[in-house]
């Protein structure tokens, strides 16, 4: 997986997100496609998420993998001992890949090897 680090996607794990103002869908990419898109960009993008080497968390939002298989960039997501919707639960100190959790926006908990589809902000 090719990483881009200097591209964010601020991630909520939810289907739908209500757009700047006028309520306007978020734009479909794939993970490639946002290092050509505007800052603060809505989009929709289908993915894996993954604890990386070296977790940096603060103030209730993790950096994490986020990829496609073909491409990959570092995204932020919500995290919390006891998560909610749309949120990371935080990891052992010492954690393996496989202690990723995460809570769907239908409640439903899902790990790496689940495909997610994230609505979120592009940064840069």
């Amino acid at each position: 997986m090719k990483t881009v680090s200097s591209l964010l996607l601020f991630v909520a794990l939810s289907a739908i997100v209500v757009a700047c103002g006028e309520g306007a869908p978020p734009t479909p990419a794939t993970v490639a496609e946002l290092c050509d898109m505007e800052p603060n960009t809505v989009v929709s993008v289908t993915g894996n998420v993954s604890l990386p080497t070296f977790l940096t968390c603060q103030e209730g939002e993790c950096r994490v993998n986020f990829g496609d298989g073909e491409s990959g960039i570092m995204a932020t997501i919500r995290a919390s001992d006891d998560p909610s919707s749309n949120m990371m639960q935080y990891p052992p100190e010492q954690y393996t890949p496989d202690d990723l959790r995460l809570v769907l926006d239908n409640g439903i908990s899902a790990d790496r090897f689940t495909t997610v589809s994230v609505t979120g902000r592009v940064e840069k």
